[in-house]
C-alpha cells in the first residue's frame, strides 16, 4: 500500500532560504512532509527520496514557496491557511499539532502550556510530539519553549530553532 508520500513525491520542492535546505512534499491538496537539513543530500534522505527523482511545482507548492521565500525575507506569513495530511499519525500528535498552530507569529509558549490547553498534564509527551511533527514552520513547533525560557528541543537542530525565532524577532542577536 502507498504512503501519502508516496503518492505525494511527484510535487516536490528543494529550496535553500538561508544557511540550510527545506524540502516539500504535498499531494494535490495537502501537505505531506517538510523538513530541513544543512545539505540538499539530507533532505533527500529526510524525505527518503532518490537523487534523480524530479522535482514538480504544483499550485500548493507554488504557494508555499512563495510564502515560505516571504517567511525568510522577515515578512509576518500565516501558515495555518495550508491543509496538513495527517492521515496515520496518533490522535494525541494531532491534537499537539492542532494546538501548536494556534501560537502567534513572534511569540513563544511552553511545552507546559500546550499540555494543559489540550487537557493533560503529559508535557514530556507533548515534546514528542512536536519532535516528530512533520509540518516544520506550518506547525510551529519551533514556538514551543521549556516553562523556564530555555529552548528546549528542535528535531532540526537548535540552530534552526534560533535561526526561526530570530526571524520572527523574538531572539535578537
Amino acid at each position: 500500500m502507498l504512503t501519502p508520500l508516496d503518492r505525494a513525491m511527484k510535487n516536490l520542492l528543494i529550496i535553500k532560504p538561508d544557511l540550510f535546505w527545506l524540502g516539500v512534499v504535498v499531494s494535490e491538496r495537502k501537505v505531506v512532509r517538510l523538513c530541513f537539513s544543512y545539505s540538499e543530500k539530507g533532505i533527500r534522505e529526510g524525505l527518503g527520496i532518490k537523487s534523480s527523482q524530479r522535482r514538480s511545482v504544483s499550485s500548493l507548492l507554488q504557494s508555499l514557496k512563495d510564502d515560505m521565500t516571504d517567511y525568510w525575507k522577515g515578512v509576518r506569513v500565516d501558515f495555518s491557511g495550508y491543509p496538513l495530511d495527517l492521515a496515520g499519525y496518533p490522535p494525541f500528535y494531532k491534537k499537539v499539532w492542532t494546538q501548536t498552530r494556534l501560537i502567534p507569529y513572534g511569540e513563544v509558549r511552553s511545552y507546559k502550556w500546550v499540555a494543559e490547553a489540550i487537557g493533560t498534564r503529559g508535557f514530556r509527551a507533548v515534546g514528542k510530539a512536536l519532535g516528530n511533527n512533520p509540518f516544520p514552520i506550518i506547525v510551529p513547533c519551533h514556538r514551543v519553549i521549556k516553562e523556564d525560557g530555555g529552548l528546549g528541543g528542535f528535531s532540526s537542530g537548535l540552530a534552526i530553532k534560533r535561526r526561526l525565532l530570530k526571524i520572527e524577532g523574538f531572539l535578537k542577536d
